[in-house]
């Protein structure tokens, strides 16, 4: 008789049903981790009428549909949330195991992929990485990495790195971004009694939000410093460098849909858009002498595909600048913990030998 890994299909089967399994596993770990309560105990229930749900109500993914997305017992609704986290989890069970088949390697990225994606939900919703989450599993990364026969000195060293480069963003951030945003200084030296707690302040620009508890402003969190480590731990100093970038091009990318979306909040969208073509068509203008003259030092033509190719860069990098530029009074934070977890995920995949020369 055949064993279950050599029916691809049951055995795929077999991972998305564990994987969505997890999922489900990891939505309460989030939640119950920033509520600061036991993932085990009490049992799974409703959020809103605290019922004990039945192994129908448990179901990863069809459960959610099944039920109509609301609760069997009070009616209220159940966050679409969960069913994603369960579905990408089951997903990206399937294609690690796929990639790196059932070895020590599999092993520990699916546990390593578990809590990224409990990060990220803990970020989204609160912007907060616990550090019950992180702390473990960073020492359990490093046990991994030793028992996979990795780079354990340069996996510390990764770590430390880490501590050193997002401390080094954060308190140099908190200098520079005043710069940018002075409204943000102005805040700070209104007295405390001043300032309605029930009132928001710069309603147009959304500088402040209503809340009767003052959130501490941070450009960098540290736990975003802490998962940083945690990615050492786990993928060792080569991948955390790939991460890392990763992380900011994909942190740009978040960053520039919060602001679209607050820039719309605000009602300043439309302006910005038509500075930012103003500012596109000043930099193609100016774009295209200059590289025509670096084309004629160089005895090329302008017609050449890299000269368009360069003058579109130049452009479209010019309106950009102009769009954030235009909206720059709109402050929004937004999670940096999501885009570095994602740049973790496409870098667990990469070959850093081809790029460093050696294994990670």
């Amino acid at each position: 008789m055949d064993s279950i890994t050599d029916n691809h299909y049951l055995f795929y089967t077999l991972v998305f049903i564990i994987g969505a399994c997890v999922g489900s596993f990891l939505n309460v770990v989030a939640l119950r981790s920033l509520a600061e309560k036991s993932w085990i105990s009490p049992p799974s229930h409703c959020p809103h009428c605290e019922h004990r749900l039945g192994l129908f109500d448990l179901i990863p993914i069809f459960s959610y549909f099944l039920l109509g997305a609301k609760c069997r017992y009070c009616k209220a609704p159940i966050s679409w949330h969960y069913p994603l986290v369960e579905a990408f989890t089951a997903f990206w069970f399937v294609l690690i195991i796929w990639h790196f088949d059932i070895t020590l390697m599999g092993y520990g990225m699916l546990f390593f992929s578990s809590v990224l994606i409990a990060i990220t939900i803990t970020d989204f919703r609160e912007k907060l990485i616990p550090h019950e989450i992180t702390y473990p599993s960073i020492l359990l990364g490093i046990f991994f990495t030793a028992l996979a026969g990795l780079n354990v000195l340069g996996t510390m060293a990764g770590i430390g790195a880490s501590y050193i480069l997002f401390d080094f963003i954060a308190f140099y951030g908190l200098k520079i971004y005043p710069l940018l945003h002075p409204e943000i200084k102005l805040l700070e030296k209104e007295p405390p009694e001043s300032i309605d707690s029930d009132t928001e302040i710069d309603e147009a620009f959304g500088i402040v939000e209503t809340n009767t508890e003052e959130e501490e402003f941070e450009v960098m969190g540290g736990g975003d410093a802490v998962l940083a480590a945690l990615i050492s731990a786990w993928l060792g100093w080569e991948k955390l460098v790939i991460a890392v970038m990763l992380g900011f091009v994909f942190g740009a990318l978040l960053g520039g849909i919060y602001l679209i979306d607050e820039m719309k909040r605000v009602g300043i969208l439309g302006y910005c858009i038509k500075r930012g073509f103003v500012w596109m068509v000043g930099f193609f203008i100016v774009g295209t002498v200059l590289f025509l003259g670096m084309a004629k030092m160089s005895g090329a033509s302008l017609l050449e595909p890299q000269w368009a190719v360069a003058i579109a860069i130049f452009t479209i990098a010019g309106g950009f600048c102009g769009f954030i530029f235009a909206g720059r009074k709109v402050s929004r934070p937004f999670p940096f913990g999501p885009a570095l977890a994602a740049g973790a995920a496409i870098a667990m995949f990469v070959p850093t030998e081809k790029i460093f020369g050696q294994g990670g």
